[in-house]
């Protein structure tokens, strides 16, 4: 994982999410650097718990913790377990001209090493009104693909990653859209150029279900 300065300019991906403002770094921690300590509020822990369980910008692989050597940094929950370290998490600040990016290891760091983030990002999680992680999740990898940064292929993976990993972020009803719209996205993936025109109508369907819960 890399080391970046709290409040520097993010610069990690050069194709970030589209997010509001500019971007600033905050919880990219190294061995090799201090980082200040102290209490964060129960409140906002769990805040951080839900946004990094569904991170943007998923890497291939995963980066483990470099203060306990723990790799891969698992969390154990009512969901079903995950780890931590395979992509970001983004906190707009409310005036919406900026966006405060951190490895989803950040909840590792706060929790475990007590890492205490800057006052600007624990106001901006304290005011940010948090969506239902996973739906907002989904949303992402549907803007990616409308943005043809994903293909169909991908999508379907994806949405049938999150399926057998997860078994409560979602409400029933709409978990049984996202199985019928991933079910779906493979079989047009399977007719190659001849699905394009269905995949793109499954996805808007499926994107309408979402933004509409």
């Amino acid at each position: 994982m890399a080391y970046f300065k709290d409040l520097t300019r993010y610069e990690y991906s050069k194709d970030p999410f589209e997010c509001a403002g500019e971007l600033f770094n905050v919880g990219w921690l190294e061995r090799c650097a201090p980082y200040p300590k102290g209490a964060v509020a129960s409140e906002l822990t769990e805040k951080l718990l839900a946004l990094c369980r569904f991170p943007v910008h998923r890497y291939r692989g995963s980066h483990g913790c470099h203060f306990c050597d723990e790799r891969p940094v698992r969390i154990t929950g009512s969901g079903g377990e995950f780890w931590l370290g395979d992509g970001e998490i983004r906190v707009p600040a409310a005036d919406g001209k900026l966006t405060y990016v951190a490895p989803n290891l950040i909840y590792h760091y706060v929790v475990v090493h007590q890492y205490l983030p800057p006052d600007v990002f624990l106001d901006a999680l304290r005011a940010f009104s948090c969506p239902n992680p996973a739906v907002n999740w989904i949303l992402e990898w549907i803007e990616s693909y409308e943005n043809r940064r994903t293909t169909v292929g991908v999508l379907w993976h994806l949405l049938d990653w999150f399926l057998s990993i997860d078994t409560a972020s979602l409400p029933a009803e709409l978990r049984g859209v996202v199985v019928e719209a991933t079910n779906e996205l493979k079989v047009a993936e399977s007719v190659g150029s001849d699905g394009q025109d269905t995949a793109e109508s499954i996805v808007n369907r499926l994107k309408s279900a979402l933004t509409q819960s």
